[in-house]
């Protein structure tokens, strides 16, 4: 808000003359803007990956410390549990197999 508030101050003093003052006061309210926005859209790239990873983690059972046979023993576990072939447990097979490997993913980038 304050840089916008500052583009439109330095847009009024320019129209009444004062353009020493606004013109700067443009420029340093847009350059504000700018930051400002490239700071947020880093920010929401930022927990994405890291929600995934926390959902996956809650899913499976295991903890950011665990490494990766403990993930594969949950998941093999977690398998195992399911009776029937029904269309949820198929749904739940496919998401444990997809958290599975995003945290097995993770741990190998983590290696390098």
């Amino acid at each position: 808000m304050l840089p916008l508030a500052l583009v439109i101050a330095g847009a009024v003093l320019s129209l009444r003359g004062a353009w020493l003052l606004g013109l700067p006061a443009i420029g340093v309210g847009i350059f504000w803007f700018r930051g400002m926005t490239l700071r947020l859209s880093k920010l929401r790239k930022i927990p994405g990956n890291e929600y995934e990873l926390a959902a996956a983690r809650w899913m499976l059972g295991v903890s950011p410390e665990d490494g990766a046979e403990k993930i594969k023993e949950r998941h093999k576990e977690l398998v195992a549990k399911q009776e029937s072939a029904s269309g949820d447990e198929e749904e739940r097979k496919r998401k444990l197999n997809e958290a599975r490997d995003l945290l097995l993913d993770d741990l190998k980038r983590k290696k390098r």
